[in-house]
C-alpha cells in the first residue's frame, strides 16, 4: 500500500502517480467510467454534431464557389456552426467532465488515505478495495463546492493574465491545488484560496513542473483515442471517403474525447500526490498519524497469521 502523506522529491511524484494508477487501476478506472463516462460521453456526441455540420457546411461552399456571394453565406454559416447549440453543449459538457474527472479522482484518493490509516481493515492480500458507491458518496458533498471554486479560479485567473500574463501562470498554478484541497479539507473558497497560497510556498516551481510532465504524458498518450477522429477527418478532407456520415464522426470524436477525458486522471493523481507533499512538509501528518499508532493492535489479521489453534 502507499502512504499518501509522505515526503516525495520531484521523481517520487511521478513514480508514484503511476504506482498509484496501477495498484488502484479497477477501483479508479471503474469510478471514473461510471461517474465521468456518461458525461464526457455527451462531451464527444455533441463534438462530433459539431464536426458533422462543419464539413457539411465545407460542402456547401464548394457547391457556391462560383457565387459571388458565396464568402459572406459561408462566413455566416460557419459562424453560425461555431455558435450553435451542439458547440455550447460541447463546451459545457466538456468542462464538467474535467471537473467530474477531478473530483472523483480526488474522492478516490481521500477514501484511499481513509482505508489505509494504520490500524484500518484491509483484505487478506493488503489491497484496498474501494467500490464506485463509495467514490460517488464522497464525491457528491464536493459538487457544489467544486464547480465554485472552479468558476471563481478561472476568472481570476483570467483577470491576471490581462497583467502581462506572467500573474496568470502564477495564479493559474497555485489555485490548481484548489480542487483537492477543497475535497480533503472541506473548506470554502476563501479557505481554500488561503490554503493554496500557504501550501505552495517555496514550492511552486515543483508543481509547475509536475503539471507540465504529467500533461505532456497524458496529451501523449491521449494520442492513441485521437488516432480514429484524425484518420475519417483526413479521409473526408482527402475526399476519399466522400460519403461518410455523421455516425462515424460522432463515433470518433466520442473515443477520442472520453479517452483523453479519462486520461486527466494522471494529472490530477500527480496534482494529489503534490498536496499530500506539501502539507507533510509543512505539518507531518504522515509522521504524526504513525506515532500515533505505535503500540496499537491492527485490527485485523494478516494473511500470514494461521491463527491460534
Amino acid at each position: 500500500m502507499i502512504q499518501l502523506f509522505q515526503q516525495r522529491d520531484f521523481g517520487d511524484k511521478i513514480n508514484t502517480t503511476f504506482q498509484y494508477i496501477t495498484q488502484n487501476f479497477r477501483s479508479l478506472g471503474v469510478s471514473l467510467l461510471y461517474i465521468v463516462g456518461p458525461v464526457a460521453l455527451m462531451a464527444g456526441i455533441a463534438s462530433g454534431v459539431m464536426q458533422s455540420n462543419i464539413f457539411d457546411l465545407g460542402k456547401t461552399a464548394e457547391d457556391a464557389g462560383r457565387d459571388s456571394s458565396a464568402p459572406f453565406a459561408v462566413g455566416y454559416a460557419l459562424a453560425l456552426s461555431f455558435f450553435s447549440p451542439a458547440f455550447w453543449i460541447t463546451m459545457l459538457f466538456s468542462l464538467l467532465a474535467i471537473l467530474a474527472v477531478s473530483l472523483a479522482t480526488y474522492a478516490h484518493m481521500k477514501v484511499y488515505a481513509r482505508k489505509t490509516q494504520p490500524n484500518a481493515p484491509t483484505s487478506f492480500t493488503g489491497t484496498v478495495d474501494i467500490s464506485v458507491a463509495e467514490v460517488w458518496e464522497e464525491m457528491q458533498p464536493l459538487i457544489g463546492r467544486g464547480v465554485l471554486i472552479s468558476v471563481l479560479s478561472a476568472i481570476i485567473s483570467f483577470i491576471a493574465t490581462m497583467f502581462f500574463v506572467i500573474p496568470g501562470v502564477y495564479v493559474g498554478i497555485v489555485l490548481s491545488l484548489g480542487l483537492v484541497v477543497t475535497t480533503f479539507e472541506g473548506t470554502d473558497f476563501g479557505e481554500t484560496w488561503n490554503r493554496c497560497f500557504a501550501l505552495i510556498r517555496d514550492k511552486w516551481w515543483s508543481t509547475f513542473g509536475l503539471i507540465i510532465v504529467m500533461g505532456i504524458i497524458s496529451a501523449v498518450v491521449g494520442m492513441i483515442f485521437s488516432v480514429p477522429a484524425g484518420i475519417i477527418g483526413i479521409l473526408t478532407g482527402m475526399k476519399l471517403l466522400p460519403n461518410i456520415t455523421s455516425f462515424w464522426l460522432i463515433l470518433g470524436n466520442v473515443i477520442a474525447t472520453v479517452g483523453g477525458t479519462l486520461l486527466r486522471a494522471l494529472i490530477y493523481v500527480a496534482i494529489g500526490f503534490q498536496y499530500t507533499n506539501l502539507v507533510e512538509r509543512q505539518e507531518g501528518r504522515g509522521l504524526l498519524s504513525a506515532i500515533d499508532s505505535i503500540g496499537t493492535s491492527p485490527t485485523q489479521p494478516r494473511a500470514s497469521d494461521e491463527g491460534t489453534y
